[in-house]
């Protein structure tokens, strides 16, 4: 799959990605690292199938929406509207983890309730890239999802993701093990019988 999308970028763009900022959406803390060495070599291989010798930098990211941390600003002045913290708030110090780069990031302006904050993990850096750098490009990210027109909560490349593996169950043929057994993981694709998408559909954002 990751070879078809970097062959897709390039087919469009006639250009090869120079960097690479790799958004990871649900993952577990115990499986960090599991997944970072599994999916570090797949993207290794996908570049050699590409092209000899063609090995951009990575910068692998966790994103975690499911967590129980929550923040409030100290002086009301210091508020949104609804008396939640502003978007763009990031918390790096104190209650992250002292021995990995991570950080917690507001998104957006919640429309109700309490802001959620996402946590996100650097656990891979090839482009070394700043503590600021990051956190600037992951916050801009959020303005880029194309059917809102405000900020949303996380990367958007993460969020596109979710989407497209949530309609991708519709895609399923029946009797595929991955019809039976939504919510498991398996790295094996072969394991998956798709429909075809018509050629309308195929290397655009239809799932949006």
């Amino acid at each position: 799959m990751l070879r078809d999308l970097f062959l897709a970028y390039y087919q469009s763009t006639n250009r090869k990605p120079e960097h690479v900022i790799y958004y990871r959406d649900g993952v577990s803390e115990g499986q960090f690292y599991d997944i970072l060495q599994t999916e570090m070599r797949a993207l290794r291989k996908a570049f050699k199938m590409i092209s000899e010798g063609y090995n951009p930098p990575v910068t692998f990211i966790i994103v975690n929406k499911r967590h129980h941390m929550r923040a409030f600003p100290v002086n009301q002045r210091d508020a949104d509207r609804k008396g939640n913290v502003v978007p763009g708030t990031v918390i790096d110090t104190g209650i992250v983890d002292s021995h990995r780069f991570d950080f917690f990031l507001y998104g957006h302006s919640g429309i109700q309730g309490t802001s959620v904050p996402c946590h996100y993990t650097v656990l891979h850096d090839e482009n070394k890239m700043s503590a600021e750098d990051v956190q600037r490009l992951t916050y801009h990210l959020g303005y880029t999802f194309a059917r809102c027109t405000r900020s949303v909560s996380f990367a958007t490349p993460a969020y596109y993701a979710h989407l497209a593996a949530g309609r991708a169950r519709f895609f399923l043929n029946e009797g595929s093990d991955g019809a039976s057994t939504v919510g498991s993981f398996n790295s094996n694709s072969s394991n998956f019988d798709f429909t075809e998408l018509h050629n309308d559909l195929k290397n655009c954002m239809f799932f949006i």
